[in-house]
């Protein structure tokens, strides 16, 4: 089949998102996969997005690269895309103008689009696409993959949120990663849960451990939400441990020396480093602006399960799951307590069992 993905993501960024695999997986399977950046403008470098800094995206814009057989990328750059501007008054003036961005589809990508059979729209501007995709396209599925609660986003547009729900029915599917967010769908029987996938051949191939011999190690992975004073806290009190932060750059001074802060790296030079660790660390940040529960079922979690780790959380996050041991924010004793406790536990390879590939995950996506 011909598969279209809208994306915010741009396909040969360094970062990997669930886009990304899902795109890979169905290549793999034989369809044609069309990967399309959206939301991306002028603006878009008046807000500084970290996406106008990947080095070729602007000789991307408006053309299609040809990647590889059948994978084709396009970047949708306009001269403005739906974006908020914080100011609530502001951003009501601008919801009518906000509506008009599938208007601004190039002839080239609106002819990809009437060509698809399949159309996977992330939870972001593409929701804004959905009117006039259907119309190009009326004839293909149109899939809603919710890789974010937009509620809790800071960049959302507010008059995308009441978008999505009038959209929603419209859809052939709409396939949410975590349990909470099916709630939001309640009462539409195309709504199912399709857990992240793992790219479980890379984990399966990497034999190269990056510890020193006789350490114990606890990784921390991600870009953000990342709550430092738990992780300072528990390296003060276990300085026999060594924490990794990948994905964070250092602070400038002022954290204990047995933690080492990789910074951004590429996915699978992430991959040694939880593959083999001895607790895997989700130690995000409360919040009273957004809700938490949306990440209780995060790729990061599939991954340490996938390589059975014991995982230290928060205890404002239920992750429903045996080997997850809590601390409270802000409690140093707890959250040294917690660190403990994952070590005694150990790693359980068998935590494997609940994650599925992403090969799984794509053909789910597809079933009627």
């Amino acid at each position: 089949m011909n598969i279209v993905l809208l994306s915010n993501h741009w396909y040969p960024s360094p970062r990997r998102a669930g886009f990304h695999h899902l795109a890979d997986a169905w290549h793999a399977q034989g369809h044609t996969v069309s990967f399309v950046t959206v939301g991306f403008s002028w603006i878009s470098r008046l807000r500084r997005d970290f996406r106008t800094r990947l080095p070729g995206i602007w000789q991307a814009c408006n053309t299609w690269q040809h990647l590889r057989e059948r994978f084709d990328s396009y970047v949708l750059f306009t001269a403005w895309h739906p974006h908020t501007t914080l100011l609530a008054p502001l951003d009501h003036l601008l919801a009518t103008r906000l509506r008009r961005y599938d208007r601004l589809l190039p002839k080239t990508l609106g002819e990809r689009i009437r060509s698809a059979d399949v159309i996977v729209y992330e939870s972001c501007v593409a929701l804004y696409l959905v009117s006039r995709c259907q119309e190009l396209a009326p004839h293909a599925r149109h899939i809603y993959r919710v890789s974010d609660d937009i509620r809790t986003l800071r960049s959302t547009p507010a008059s995308m949120i009441p978008l999505e729900q009038q959209v929603a029915p419209r859809f052939s599917r709409i396939s949410v990663p975590c349990r909470w967010l099916l709630q939001k769908f309640s009462g539409l029987p195309q709504a199912r849960l399709d857990p992240h996938g793992v790219d479980t051949g890379l984990f399966d191939r990497c034999g190269k451990d990056p510890y020193s011999p006789d350490t114990i190690n606890a990784v921390f992975c991600g870009l953000g939400f990342y709550d430092a004073r738990a992780v300072h806290a528990m390296a003060r009190v276990r300085r026999d441990i060594q924490f990794h932060i990948i994905g964070i750059d250092a602070p400038h001074a002022g954290f204990p020396e047995n933690i080492q802060y990789h910074g951004e790296v590429p996915f699978a030079e992430t991959i040694p480093y939880i593959k083999f660790a001895d607790v895997g660390l989700y130690t995000l940040c409360p919040s009273s602006r957004r809700p938490m529960q949306p990440y209780t079922d995060s790729l990061k979690i599939l991954q340490y399960r996938y390589c059975g780790l014991p995982i230290v959380a928060p205890d404002f996050l239920d992750l429903h799951r045996e080997g997850v041991f809590y601390y409270t924010a802000g409690d140093v004793t707890s959250c040294a307590s917690a660190m403990d406790a994952a070590l005694k536990h150990g790693t359980h390879p068998e935590y494997a069992v609940e994650v599925h590939t992403w090969d799984e995950v794509a053909r789910a996506l597809l079933e009627e």
